[in-house]
């Protein structure tokens, strides 16, 4: 494990599973503090597991996850609340609750028998509604959203919790292109002015590599590369963890890697001329 003396949030020789059968294998992993972390990597190669472990939904069979270098498993489940937030995937609500009785719950870690809902809570659940852009959906039940909707409502949850460390999994599942843009640009954002350290799981490699500061690439329960996107992501890397061939070139916007898959019926083309005639992106789907 790479030493972050910054990170709040670490797992050393964490081994996580389920059913008796180990999924994430003796994984070292520093968060580092005041940055967006994106996990990548194929189907089924622990990701989503990883993130479970460092925010204490799943229990190591080994190691130890540390936030602010004491074991996550032993404080209190309020302390974690207030210090880690999390939205898993596919989390269900409450038949019935509205959006912004949902949104609401995730003050409950703030309060206490002698301090019940504030000002403070009004004005964060407010923000979180704002800033996901479903203050309309307030008054409506989350049942009868689409599921973009949803997803917005259930980070407005996360948002509302106010804490300095955020985890979330697959956040853009069952968005179009642009509320993915939009939800990735306000993650960044509330990276940028609050400092809050942020963790995602992503499919598509392309937008895990303009926003991340540190990409952690996995495959089959380990990780295979972890740094900056630029020193990451290269034909190698994306061949051994995507089993993809591809071509990666400066992104025109950003500078980031972009990533283009080869097409099959190219592959053999590719081999002879490795300069692809192509320059129209593929989101890459782990």
């Amino acid at each position: 494990m790479t030493e972050d003396a910054s990170a709040s949030l670490r797992a050393e020789g964490v081994t996580l599973g389920y059913d008796g059968i180990d999924i994430v294998h003796g994984l070292d992993v520093a968060i580092p503090d005041g940055r967006i972390t994106v996990i990548v990597g194929a189907n089924a190669c622990g990701k989503s597991t990883l993130l479970r472990g460092l925010a204490r939904l799943l229990r190591p069979r080994g190691g130890v996850v540390l936030l602010d270098g004491q074991a996550i498993s032993r404080l209190p489940t309020r302390e974690v609340a207030t210090r880690l937030g999390i939205l898993p995937q596919q989390p269900i609500a409450p038949d019935g609750i509205t959006v912004a009785e949902l949104v609401a719950r995730g003050r409950h870690p703030h309060q206490r028998w002698f301090r019940q809902w504030s000002t403070d809570d009004e004005v964060a659940v407010e923000a979180a509604l704002i800033a996901t852009g479903v203050s309309a959906l307030a008054g409506r039940t989350v049942d009868e959203l689409s599921g973009g909707q949803r997803q917005r409502v259930w980070i407005a949850l996360a948002l509302a919790q106010g804490t300095p460390l955020l985890l979330l999994d697959e956040p853009t599942t069952y968005l179009d292109i642009a509320h993915q843009v939009e939800v990735l640009d306000l993650l960044a954002r509330l990276n940028e002015e609050d400092g809050r350290t942020i963790v995602l799981v992503l499919h598509d490699l392309n937008l895990a590599c303009r926003y991340a500061d540190r990409l952690i690439a996995m495959r089959a329960g380990c990780v295979a590369a972890e740094g900056a996107p630029a020193d990451v992501v290269t034909p190698e890397l994306v061949a051994d963890v995507f089993d993809l061939e591809c071509h990666v070139m400066p992104d025109p916007l950003t500078g980031t890697p972009l990533v283009l898959p080869v097409p099959a019926r190219r592959r053999s083309s590719t081999e002879r001329n490795p300069c692809l005639e192509t320059t129209t992106p593929l989101a890459v789907h782990a």
